[in-house]
């Protein structure tokens, strides 16, 4: 064998060597979940911390809530694309319950302040502060939930349903039990922590078996490929327009 074929023969083997560290470094380094990160910027909104400060129940805190949004709505609109009031104030109480709390295990919670002291949020619990904040601000709202699966609010918005999910901060301008019959939807996400490269703790929920990104892009899908399991439960109606929607079949 010549010199310059033991070059190309040790150049050949050099480069497998270098394939076969870098795949296997590659691979190490893969998480055992597909997330894709958002390029969306942070929310130009306080959580909910920053209106609990010096608190001292739930009224407090929202009547602090409620405030920020009556001097910021116009700047909120225009950060959201949203001109109907109604939307936009559904958009609010969705978005700040989502970017309060990273969402994972947490014990029950009864009231914005057991919100508050809990490090965690889950789909029952994100509820809790985001129905008080719209009922405060005069939006008419019901939760729905497929029990032991998921459960979000819906704001009534003009003359129909419309579906704010604050577990994954995503807007559907369709009920989701019209969205279960395969209905033509409009959709936006929201930010959203869970794909922030900057907020790792945001994403603790995989280690624990939950995937609220991939449940993020099965949301605006409900009745096409997505179907949620469970007994589904529809609540009453709260808020200005409840007598006479409770009344309706």
């Amino acid at each position: 064998m010549t010199r310059l074929q033991l070059r190309l023969l040790a150049i050949f083997f050099f480069v497998l060597l270098t394939v076969i560290v870098v795949s296997a470094q590659d691979q190490q380094a893969t998480p055992a979940y597909d997330l894709v990160f958002d390029a969306q910027p942070g929310p130009d909104v306080p959580t909910l911390d920053e209106f609990a400060l010096n608190a001292a129940d739930d009224s407090e805190i929202v009547v602090n809530v409620v405030a920020y949004y009556e001097a910021n709505a116009e700047r909120l609109a225009l950060l959201w694309r949203e001109d109907n009031p109604l939307r936009l104030a559904g958009i609010f109480t969705m978005y700040i319950s989502h970017i309060s709390r990273p969402y994972g295990e947490t014990p029950p919670t009864a009231s914005i302040m057991d919100f508050q002291t809990n490090e965690r949020a889950h789909c029952g619990t994100y509820i809790i502060p985001q129905q008080q904040i719209a009922i405060a601000l005069g939006l008419t709202t019901r939760t729905i939930e497929f029990v032991g699966e998921h459960a979000w609010l819906e704001v009534y918005v003009d003359d129909h349903w419309e579906l704010f999910d604050a577990t994954t901060n995503t807007w559907i301008n369709r009920t989701g039990l019209e969205l279960l019959e395969g209905v033509v939807r409009q959709y936006r996400y929201f930010y959203t922590p869970m794909l922030d490269i900057n907020r790792p703790d945001a994403r603790l929920h995989l280690l624990e078996g939950y995937n609220m990104p991939r449940l993020r892009e099965r949301m605006p899908l409900m009745g096409i490929t997505y179907f949620p399991p469970g007994e589904l439960a529809v609540s009453r109606v709260y808020g200005p327009l409840a007598d006479q929607l409770n009344e309706t079949p």
